[in-house]
This record gives C-alpha cells, sequence and structure tokens, in this order.
C-alpha cells in the first residue's frame, strides 16, 4: 500500500455509493437517532383547552377584564408584586424574602 500523505485525500464524502436508488437505508440505532419531545393532553385538559378557545368564554373574560380597569380595580399591588417576582426569577435574580 503506497500512502503518499495528507494530499491524496479529497475530502468528505461517502464510503460507498448506493447502487440502486431503492436501495434500503441502514435502520438508525437508539442512540443516532434524534430525541423526540411529546406532550400528553388529558381528556379533561383537552376540554379546558376548548373552552377556553370558545368566543363566547373569551369575550366574558374580556368583558370582565375591561369592566375591572373601567372600574379602577384591574390593577392591585398584588399583582404589580407577582409581575416583578416572576420577571426577576425569569432573568435568575433572587429577591428572597426582603
Amino acid at each position: 500500500m503506497d500512502v503518499s500523505g495528507l494530499g491524496s485525500v479529497s475530502g468528505a464524502g461517502p464510503i460507498r455509493s448506493a447502487t440502486t436508488a431503492n436501495a434500503a437505508k441502514p435502520a438508525q440505532s437508539p442512540a443516532t437517532m434524534s430525541p423526540q419531545d411529546e406532550l400528553q393532553l388529558s381528556s379533561v385538559g383537552q376540554s379546558l383547552d376548548r373552552v377556553g378557545e370558545s368566543p363566547e368564554m373569551r369575550a366574558e373574560r374580556i368583558a370582565q377584564i375591561k369592566a375591572s380597569i373601567d372600574e379602577g380595580s384591574y390593577d392591585t399591588d398584588e399583582k404589580l408584586d407577582i409581575a416583578l417576582s416572576r420577571m426577576f426569577e425569569a432573568h435568575g435574580f433572587d429577591l428572597g424574602d426582603e
């Protein structure tokens, strides 16, 4: 065998080419398959999701929020504290119980 150095390597390529267009592909082993995320909702969860998407429920909720804003009771200190706490936690800040 005559090896003439790196110059004889012509880059990446298939080790062997397929002989026919219908050649069977080798099965992927579990280690080479990419993981797939999966989410399964219970029937109750699916029902709640459908209810929340209904135009009647959405319109009712929007009307409640508008009424709270008009009354001045929508924005509360408690809601602000919760929102700020969630924002700080999302960005990695630990405020503790100060």
